[in-house]
């Protein structure tokens, strides 16, 4: 885009007609003012029309105007898709959950792009192919990779594939307020600024409301039945972990009676919990 201070009379600019067109017209540069610019249409067809126009409407020097073009169609193509408010939602949660922002941020465009700081770390962090990551339509724009929607939630679920653990937690977290909050109600800040309290009732219309789609939408991106999975798992998990501390407990309080004994069970007990992570996951 041009600015006041660049522009010279003579000089060459592509122009819209109006800012939804596709196309540019040669405009050249006859006064400039305070806060506009004065140019006039070159070919014939506009019969030296001029116009006060914002320098922004100068987009790209006529003689630079098929790279400009090139570029816009790479962000047209990139931003092609209109995925729903709600996914858009979701695939943000789950990147901001598990990928660091120096590595990538979601671009929170309508178009669900997101904006990519460090290909090869967030390749090894999600375990995703670099080539997956540049495909076409991604784009480099001003050191950064720009990808599409369809990137975005490929790089969200696979992300919470290898840190499912960390998404179960956020959702545990909100059921776990819920459960909390059902026993005396809550208060909670108004727009006006106000405390207000929620009754019971009131809580839960509101969890229904606004949490319950929230956490079904993150569960849908783990996925539904690796999600049951990986609760009874952890379940298990921690049942194993309650009687290992009772096995350890009882022989403590047989070990001055029963050396040998003690010795010998307490050797089979760490050897079948050898290798075993109590705490499933990040």
């Amino acid at each position: 885009m041009a600015e006041l201070g660049e522009l010279q009379r003579g000089q060459r600019w592509a122009y819209r007609i109006a800012r939804s067109s596709a196309t540019f017209h040669e405009a050249a540069v006859v006064k400039v003012g305070d806060k506009k610019v004065q140019v006039e249409l070159v070919a014939d067809r506009w019969e030296g029309k001029r116009e006060w126009v914002s320098p922004a409407r100068l987009e790209v020097r006529w003689d630079l105007r098929h790279e400009h073009i090139a570029e816009e169609r790479k962000m047209l193509a990139l931003r092609r898709a209109s995925p729903a408010k709600d996914e858009r939602s979701a695939a943000d949660e789950v990147l901001f959950l598990l990928v660091p922002l120096d590595i990538a941020e979601y671009t929170a465009d309508t178009s669900g792009t997101t904006t990519v700081h460090k290909v090869g770390r967030l390749a090894d962090l999600v375990g995703l192919p670099v080539s997956d990551l540049v495909a076409a339509p991604a784009n480099e724009h001003e050191a950064d990779l720009l990808v599409p929607w369809q990137t975005t939630v490929a790089i969200a679920r696979a992300a919470a594939a290898r840190y499912p653990h960390r998404v179960l937690r956020e959702i545990e977290k909100a059921e776990q307020q819920l459960n909390d909050d059902l026993i005396d109600g809550t208060v909670i800040t108004g727009l006006d600024g106000e405390d207000h309290h929620l009754s019971p009732d009131d809580v839960r219309a509101r969890f229904e409301k606004r949490e319950r789609p929230r956490l079904d939408r993150l569960r849908s991106i783990v996925g539904a039945k690796r999600t049951a999975d990986l609760l009874e798992r952890r379940d298990l998990l921690d049942r194993l972990r309650r009687s290992t501390s009772v096995a350890r407990r009882v022989l403590d309080v047989l070990q001055p009676t029963q050396k040998r004994l003690v010795a010998k069970l307490r050797e089979e007990l760490d050897a079948a919990a050898d290798g075993v992570n109590f705490e499933p996951g990040e």
